[in-house]
């Protein structure tokens, strides 16, 4: 039964206390109508536990704002939530994708993730086209989904509210992929689960790569917070770590001229294949009265064995992001060499899980705590 206002509730007793259950949870389709984000869809999800978050339709399903008892947990970035008709994707030598990047998550991929980079195009079986570039992070975060249903579903007692589309990432001799993509919280929790599956419909073996960008900005990034995982080894890091005097589990202040810093962890997981890691604030204070808040992340590490943070602690770009990954360290080469690159023949397909829940107050965060280092 959903937990509300400290109180369990059968759906009959709710329904005795409202006319719409929509006073209390729901699920909105909505449009922006103005500015950089004109004709944007999105999903405005509330739990009746205090979490809301919207699902931007037309960015690949991902997660745009989300706030927790009032405070804003993701990050807003100054190219807001750009509509993908205003998207260059291939500008800027394939750096066109920071011009829309923003958001408490961003999927990467379908067929690259990173830097921006070129590979052979031989197996397409087009010979005027001997090369494919591939920009920053792939293609699919900006790609409008075919929303194909949303809403409350109950189970007797019991009532999640979810979201189900299809991402289409295709061309003519070239990739077509879709991203197969269902959102779910239960009414009266605070866990978004992403279950997702990528599936090749073309007829040519094609690369796979895929990756979450959680992004999470002030007030959980704060002096006071730490990076809290399981975390056996950093074998790579893409930036100089000595350029700076933070490592990668105590974050700080916004820093003037702070170059980013991206590392890698290994991370151990549960004996399930589920590894998590989360961002802890424990200085922070709720209007409330409660001390600490955090944001937690849980993937299957059977289908993305990699673990990347990115640590950007500028002013204006205040932003750490939790990053599951399909591949290591490297570049495409590299990850050619090693063998990480998936291959998907036709009809064939990878799932892949993701669940993101924030946490506040004291006992809460210090569970939180407990749990992933014990």
């Amino acid at each position: 039964m959903p937990k509300l206002f400290g109180r369990s509730f059968s759906r009959r007793e709710l329904a005795r206390r409202v006319g719409e259950f929509s006073q209390v949870f729901g699920v909105e389709l909505l449009c922006h109508q103005d500015g950089r984000e004109r004709a944007l869809r999105l999903l405005r999800f509330r739990t009746g536990s205090g979490l809301s978050f919207d699902v931007l339709v037309d960015r690949a399903l991902d997660l745009g704002g989300m706030t927790y008892h009032g405070v804003p947990v993701g990050w807003h970035s100054p190219a807001g939530f750009r509509h993908p008709w205003l998207h260059e994707i291939d500008a800027e030598d394939g750096l066109g994708w920071m011009r829309s990047f923003s958001g408490m998550m961003n999927t990467c991929g379908l067929d690259h993730i990173m830097a921006a980079t070129e590979d052979t195009a031989e197996h397409y079986c087009y010979p005027d086209r001997k090369r494919v570039f591939h920009g920053l992070h792939g293609r699919v975060s900006y790609l409008p989904a075919r929303l194909t249903a949303y809403g409350e579903r109950w189970e007797d007692d019991r009532c999640f509210l979810y979201a189900e589309g299809e991402i289409r990432q295709a061309a003519m001799y070239a990739e077509n992929l879709v991203l197969e993509r269902r959102i779910e919280v239960e009414v009266g929790t605070d866990t978004v689960r992403f279950r997702d599956r990528v599936r090749n419909l073309g007829f040519y073996p094609t690369p796979h790569l895929l990756l979450y960008h959680v992004n999470i900005g002030w007030p959980v990034v704060d002096d006071s917070t730490r990076l809290v995982a399981p975390i056996e080894a950093t074998p790579f890091t893409v930036h100089d770590p000595d350029a700076t005097e933070f490592g990668p589990i105590r974050q700080g202040e916004p820093q003037s001229r702070f170059y980013q810093q991206v590392y890698e962890h290994r991370v151990v997981a549960e004996p399930d294949g589920t590894a998590r890691a989360a961002l802890v604030n424990t200085g922070f204070e709720h209007p409330t009265g409660a001390r600490g808040i955090a944001l937690e992340i849980a993937w299957d590490q059977r289908s993305m064995p990699a673990l990347f943070q990115w640590q950007n602690l500028q002013e204006g770009n205040y932003v750490v992001a939790m990053e599951p990954a399909t591949v290591h360290g490297g570049s495409r080469e590299d990850w050619k060499a090693r063998g990480e690159i998936r291959t998907l023949e036709h009809g064939s397909y990878w799932d892949y899980s993701l669940d993101i829940t924030p946490h506040v107050g004291q006992t809460a965060v210090e569970d939180l705590e407990r749990r992933l280092t014990h």
